[in-house]
């Protein structure tokens, strides 16, 4: 084996975003060299691009000039070709899919190199998209404000035109999808999966030789760079750390947060809700419309060093996933920061599908988790307010995340290669 790996990422420190984030904690635990081609000049889809994280000693990042993805693409390729006999082997790390087209046109060039595909979500097929698709009308019944919409002829009309050209366009880019991530699955050398349920459901029409190249790798916390302490506190202070939106929204947990501050008048002096990050306006709009701006927070993104120190100092993170369920019976998404909640060692508080890889992750850690109920919410929330429930986190599985423990795993599988 040659002495370093290519790595084709467009998230890496110091662009602050899930995917470059999980890159860096794997590679850095790794007994491994690399060379990681990425970007810093687009932050689209980030927290920013200015987390400048300490340089691992075995890993040299090489920015590329480009400002977009095609020309990042571009340049990748002209990169591998003029340096191609110091690899033979490259991971390609996805989201974005474009790195895999990296990965596809580098076997093309040099049909010996070992390509390792990661796959952070799936690319064919996601689960957001069918759920974008169903809800995404502009003319759609939940975008009605009066009675008269819900009944107009023009509106449906208008629905349903909608939903035929965004249907026919979807099955055009489906049928393309579906046939890129065939061609990246079958021509990898082996497949990074987070979940065994992300496995499952991205392999399910393959054949059993295609299994046997999946690794599952759990998404892991780095221990070295948490920095904040535990601390008695006032009230109680619960946490959400990153992205939400109209899919995953936290409407179900403020619901019963405005029931319980309707029954109880002296919530807002008990705990204090603190969310880091994007919500959607709608959301935002209840906090306000609610009266629950002294009991819930709303705060800018912060840089991930930071996060971890919020991580650390929290009573409970709370942990919400998008409710798939009328898409998918269990959920394949795994976030990355439900690793590093782990590592910070604070009580975690999760709201997911009953099926999937945060219920079984919640589950085996004895952390809260509940469905979306907001009956079962309310009564977990006013259990750990006002009756000091606690939870003693599993840490014997906790370890299973651990950086160190998941870099062993994928320098096993570098080794076979």
């Amino acid at each position: 084996m040659k002495n370093r790996i290519l790595v084709i990422s467009w998230f890496y420190p110091p662009v602050n975003s899930s995917e470059g984030l999980v890159t860096y904690k794997l590679l850095k635990a790794s007994k491994y060299e690399y060379d990681v081609f990425t970007q810093r000049n687009n932050a689209l889809w980030s927290y920013g691009n200015k987390d400048n994280l300490s340089e691992c000693k075995n890993v040299k990042s090489i920015f590329a000039k480009a400002k977009n993805l095609e020309s990042w693409t571009k340049e990748a390729i002209e990169y591998y070709k003029k340096n191609q006999e110091k690899y033979d082997i490259i991971m390609t790390r996805s989201m974005p899919p474009e790195s895999h087209k990296i990965g596809l046109e580098i076997k093309k060039i040099n049909p010996n190199i070992k390509w390792i595909a990661s796959f952070g979500d799936p690319i064919a097929e996601n689960p957001y998209t069918k759920f974008t698709i169903t809800y995404s009308s502009p003319y759609s019944i939940k975008n009605c404000a009066k009675f008269r919409g819900i009944i107009s002829p023009k509106r449906i009309i208008r629905n349903t035109v909608f939903k035929i050209r965004y249907q026919r366009l979807h099955r055009k880019f489906k049928h393309q999808d579906v046939k890129f991530q065939e061609n990246i699955i079958n021509n990898a050398n082996y497949i990074i999966f987070n979940s065994t349920y992300q496995k499952d459901y991205m392999l399910r029409n393959f054949k059993e030789e295609v299994h046997s190249k999946a690794i599952i790798l759990n998404h892991s916390f780095d221990k070295t760079l948490y920095n904040g302490t535990s601390k008695e506190k006032q009230k109680i202070e619960m946490a959400y750390i990153g992205h939400l939106d109209n899919i995953r929204s936290p409407y179900i947990l403020l619901s019963a947060i405005q029931e319980l501050n309707e029954e109880n008048p002296d919530l807002a002096d008990k705990v204090q809700f603190s969310f880091y990050g994007k919500m959607a306006d709608s959301d935002k709009l209840y906090i306000i419309n609610n009266e629950l701006t002294d009991i819930v927070k709303v705060k800018k993104p912060v840089s991930y060093m930071d996060s971890l120190k919020i991580m650390k100092e929290s009573d409970w993170l709370l942990q919400i996933d998008a409710n798939l369920s009328g898409i998918l019976d269990k959920n394949i998404f795994f976030a990355a920061k439900l690793a590093d909640y782990i590592g910070a060692g604070s009580k975690i508080f999760g709201i997911t599908m009953l099926e999937g890889i945060s219920a079984d992750i919640l589950r085996k850690l004895n952390a809260v988790m509940t469905s979306f109920s907001k009956e079962e919410i309310k009564n977990y929330l006013w259990l750990i307010i006002y009756n000091d429930y606690q939870v003693k986190l599993n840490e014997e599985f906790a370890k299973e995340f651990d950086s160190v423990e998941v870099a062993k795993k994928f320098d096993e599988m570098v080794s076979k290669l």
